[in-house]
């Protein structure tokens, strides 16, 4: 058997797949982090305080609890609570409610209403931010010319995601404009609902990813089987390499053959709920794997496709916007907090190799990072400047 594969430009003996980790880790990373500074922009630029216009737009996140400013701190946690119930609930019985209809073999119902719910996101809350922004920012614009532009900008974004093929890099930005679009609306709600919500939701993708007979792994399950991609709006992040010189040795001929290999593959993956999958999947690869020469075992790899389902762009948003009303610095730690959780997601689906939840760690890190700073960094670093000292 000849040597391993190697590309010339790494270092002599490092691991192939430890050196390209970067790669995939920013080719996650960016958009994710593209997606929370829109949210955070857009949450201070169209700040709203009034409690009533915020829960007119809580939806199906206000449904069992309305709060109001004058309950108890215990009456709002307990509707809060109850709130989250109802949206996992809700969230659960769609999810199935997708499994039943892939199962047998539904999907074009499932396009159909993905690509109208897709042009309700640009048609409708697109449209109202959109105008929100034109009077915060007074922009002269006219009426036609601005229905014209989001009429465009509506059927171009649902062919594109939903129908259509498309350059990968006009899909990205279209699912990022999804997603920040949703989580503009979801910073609406109150902020005791808010934080229920988040941690409800990480919790519920433990149960729907992990857990043998969870909606998420069956759906998983299902469409490896059938080797089939699941309808759904799913983020698949593919690092830009250069295609390499691979060199290749004969076992005994001495000789060695040099060919041009590209280093990106696709692969596949499935995804689940309306909100796109809680869960990082990872796609089969025909990458080379770095062995270990002395424990013969493979020490880590990155697939070559990521794919992170809409609704991890979502929550993470949320959450960072969420810290943005309360001040730059917490929601600087929140902004942090969640990036480090999702680089520790990815290193465990690097070293498991299977589909695993994106919300719990990013969700856990970024309600520490919030709590932590808001009550324990803030009133300490506040205290050091009131002093004029900076601690180094």
């Amino acid at each position: 058997m000849g040597p391993p594969m190697f590309a010339p430009s790494r270092r002599p003996g490092a691991p192939p797949e430890l050196l390209d980790t970067g790669e995939e880790i920013i080719a996650i990373v960016t958009p994710v982090s593209i997606c929370m500074l829109i949210v955070v922009f857009l949450v201070l630029m169209l700040r709203v305080d009034n409690p009533n216009t915020m829960q007119m737009q809580g939806g199906i996140a206000m449904a069992a609890y309305q709060e109001e400013e004058s309950d108890s701190n215990s009456d709002k946690l307990a509707g809060a609570i109850e709130n989250s119930l109802v949206f996992v609930a809700f969230i659960t019985a769609a999810t199935f409610l997708i499994f039943f209809l892939f199962k047998y073999n539904y999907t074009r119902c499932l396009w159909a209403y993905m690509g109208f719910s897709g042009l309700l996101i640009f048609g409708v809350l697109g449209a109202a931010i959109g105008y929100e922004l034109i009077q915060t920012l007074m922009i002269p614009l006219d009426i036609l010319t601005y229905s014209l532009c989001v009429y465009n900008v509506s059927i171009v974004g649902v062919l594109a995601v939903f129908f259509w093929p498309s350059p990968l890099a006009m899909r990205q930005g279209y699912l990022i404009a999804i997603a920040a679009i949703v989580a503009f609306y979801f910073t609406r709600i109150p902020e005791w609902t808010t934080w229920t919500l988040l941690i409800a939701m990480a919790v519920y993708d433990l149960y729907a990813v992990l857990t043998p007979g969870g909606p998420l792994r069956v759906i998983v399950e299902l469409a490896e089987e059938r080797n089939e991609e699941i309808p759904a709006l799913v983020y698949e992040a593919r690092p830009i390499r250069r295609p390499v010189r691979v060199n290749r040795g004969g076992a005994g001929g001495g000789g060695d053959d040099s060919e041009s290999a590209p280093l990106v593959s696709r692969g596949y993956g499935a995804s689940g709920d309306l909100l796109g999958s809680n869960a990082l999947i990872d796609p089969e690869s025909n990458a080379p794997e770095y062995v270990d020469p002395v424990l013969g075992g493979k020490l880590f790899a990155l697939p070559d496709s990521i794919k992170l389902g809409l609704g991890d762009f979502i929550f993470y948003s949320v959450l960072v916007a969420r810290a943005a009303l309360y001040d730059t610095f917490v929601a600087t730690s929140c902004f942090l907090a969640v990036l480090q959780g999702l680089v520790g997601t990815l290193f465990l689906l690097g070293v498991y190799e299977r589909a695993l939840p994106a919300l719990p760690i990013s969700i856990a890190f970024g309600v520490l990072a919030y709590f932590g700073s808001r009550y324990a960094l803030e009133p300490v670093a506040m205290e050091f400047a009131s002093q004029l000292v900076f601690p180094m």
